[in-house]
C-alpha cells in the first residue's frame, strides 16, 4: 500500500493556490473565494471530534484534484482558462449548505447558495465568473446521475437560461462535461492521497453519511469503485491519467485493498457458517497482558479519530479497576480477539463541549465507548452479546443509567421497541447522538 498521507488543510489551500497562481489567476479575488470557503465549512464543522465525511479537507481534497487534473494535457484542448476559473468555483463550494443538518449533501442547497450569497456574489463579480454556471456544475455532480438527472435537469437548464455563456446548446453540453468531470474527481478524491488506513476512515465516514450499518462498509465501497471504474469509465479513466503516476498508484492500490478486504469478509463468513464457528463474549475480570492490549489496541485503531477516546491513556484504561472490559472470541472465552466493549465512570470521559449530561459529577452513569471489531466480523451477533454483558456488569456496579453515541436511526429504532433508550443530545449535521439507557 502506498504510505502516502491526505495533506492537512494548510497544504492543501497552499496547493490549490499554487495551481491558480500557475493558471496566472493570481488576483487577489480568487484566494479570497478559497479562504472564504475555508471559513465558511470551519464554521460549520466546528465541532473537534466532526464525524463526517463532508468536512473542510473534503472540499479542498476534490478542489485539489479537480484543478490537477484541469491543469493536465489529457484536457488541455477541453478546458479553457475561464472554464478553469467555474471548475476551482464550483468544486470548493461543492457541497457547501448554510443550514447544515445532515453531513450527506444536497447540491440544491449548494447551488442556492453560490447564486445568492451576497459577498461570494461580489467576489465572482471581480474575478469574472458565472454564479450560474457555478451552480449548474455543481447540480451535475450529483451522483449517482442516473437516479439524479431527472430531477437535476430542469434546475440546470434554469441556471443555463440565466446566464450569458450557456445559450447555445453547445456550449450546455460543454458544461455538463465540466460537471460530470467535477464528480468524478470528486469520487476519486482522497482515495488518490491517502494510503489505506486513510481510505478506510473515508469509506466508514462515508457510510455514516449514508447511514450504512458498518458490515455494508466494505461491499458497498467495492459497488461504489465498481460504479465508478465502469459506469463512468470514459471520465474516470481520463482523470486518473491526468493525475501524477503516484496518486494513480495509490488510488488502485486502495481500490485493490477494497476488494482484498471484500474477499477477507467472504472468507471469515464461510469459515463461520461452514465451521459454525460461535463468537463468544467474555467479562475481562483478570489483568490484562501486554500482549492482549496490543491485540486490543490494533483493534481499537480501526475505528475513526473522533470516536476514539481515552487513546493516550488507552493501555492505563484496560487495568483500570473501574474499568468495565468485555472481549469478543472465536469458538471459546479464551479463543482469539476479533473484538471488544469498553467503558468506565461518565466523569472520567472528555466529552465533546454541546454534551450537557445531568448525570455528571453523580457517580450514576457508566459511559460505553463505541464498539470495537475487527473488520469482516460486524453483523454476526458479536455486538448485542458485548452490550448485554457490559450493561450486566455495569448494574453489578450500582450504575443507574448507561450512555454512549450512536447512530440516529439505530436509537430510534430501539426507542420504537419499547427499550429504556432516550436521546440525550441529537448533533447535527452527522446524526451520531449521545443516548441514555436506564439499566
Amino acid at each position: 500500500m502506498s504510505s502516502s498521507e491526505i495533506p492537512s488543510i494548510k497544504e492543501l489551500r497552499d496547493r490549490i493556490a499554487d495551481l491558480l497562481i500557475h493558471k496566472k489567476l493570481d488576483d487577489s479575488c480568487f484566494l479570497e473565494i478559497l479562504d472564504y470557503s475555508i471559513e465558511m465549512s470551519e464554521r460549520q464543522n466546528s465541532n473537534q471530534r466532526y464525524y463526517g465525511y463532508h468536512n473542510t479537507s473534503h472540499e479542498l481534497v476534490v478542489t485539489f484534484n479537480t484543478l490537477l487534473a484541469a491543469s493536465d494535457k489529457e484536457f488541455s484542448d477541453e478546458i479553457s482558462d475561464d472554464d478553469f476559473k467555474h471548475l476551482f468555483a464550483a468544486s470548493v463550494f461543492h457541497d457547501y449548505e448554510p443550514d447544515k443538518t445532515h453531513d450527506k449533501p444536497h447540491e440544491e442547497l449548494a447551488a442556492n447558495f453560490v447564486t445568492s450569497d451576497r459577498k461570494l456574489l461580489g467576489l465572482f463579480k471581480e474575478g469574472k465568473i458565472d454564479a450560474h454556471i457555478v451552480a449548474a456544475l455543481i447540480l451535475r455532480t450529483s451522483f449517482p446521475w442516473e437516479q439524479h438527472k431527472e430531477t437535476m435537469r430542469p434546475k440546470i437548464e434554469y441556471h443555463f437560461s440565466q446566464s450569458k455563456y450557456s445559450k447555445d446548446e453547445k456550449m450546455q453540453v460543454h458544461y455538463k462535461k465540466l460537471g460530470w468531470f467535477i464528480s468524478v474527481a470528486d469520487r476519486i478524491g482522497a482515495y488518490a492521497l491517502g494510503n489505506f488506513l486513510d481510505a478506510m476512515e473515508l469509506a466508514k465516514k462515508n457510510a455514516h453519511s449514508l447511514g450504512w450499518a458498518p458490515q455494508y462498509i466494505v461491499r458497498r465501497s467495492v459497488v461504489y469503485f465498481e460504479k465508478l471504474l465502469d459506469d463512468e469509465r470514459e471520465m474516470s479513466d481520463r482523470v486518473i491519467c491526468a493525475m501524477p503516476r503516484s496518486m494513480r498508484k495509490t488510488f488502485m492500490d486502495n481500490v485493490l485493498g477494497f476488494l482484498k478486504l471484500r474477499e477477507k469478509e467472504l472468507e471469515i463468513r464461510a469459515s463461520i457458517v461452514y465451521h459454525n464457528l460461535k463468537l463468544v463474549a467474555n467479562l475481562e475480570e483478570k489483568k490484562i497482558s501486554d500482549e492482549v492490549a496490543s491485540k486490543l489496541f490494533d483493534i481499537y485503531d480501526e475505528l475513526p479519530d473522533p470516536i476514539q477516546f481515552k487513546k493516550k491513556t488507552f493501555f492505563e484504561s484496560l487495568n483500570d479497576p473501574k474499568t468495565i472490559l468485555v472481549t469478543l472470541r472465536i469458538k471459546e472465552k479464551d479463543g482469539e480477539i476479533i473484538g471488544f466493549a469498553k467503558g468506565g465512570p461518565l466523569e472520567s470521559y472528555a466529552l465533546p463541549s454541546i454534551i450537557k449530561d445531568n448525570n455528571y459529577g453523580k457517580s450514576n452513569t457508566i459511559f460505553l465507548e463505541p464498539l470495537a471489531l475487527k473488520m469482516g466480523y460486524w453483523g454476526r451477533g458479536g455486538g448485542p452479546q458485548m452490550r448485554k454483558i457490559f450493561r450486566d456488569a455495569a448494574k453489578k456496579s450500582d450504575y443507574s443509567f448507561l450512555t454512549s453515541f450512536q447512530l440516529r436511526d439505530v436509537i430510534q429504532n430501539r426507542i420504537n421497541r419499547n427499550e429504556p433508550v432516550e436521546f440525550v443530545k441529537k448533533i447535527n449535521p452527522e446524526r451520531l447522538d449521545y443516548y441514555r439507557v436506564k439499566l
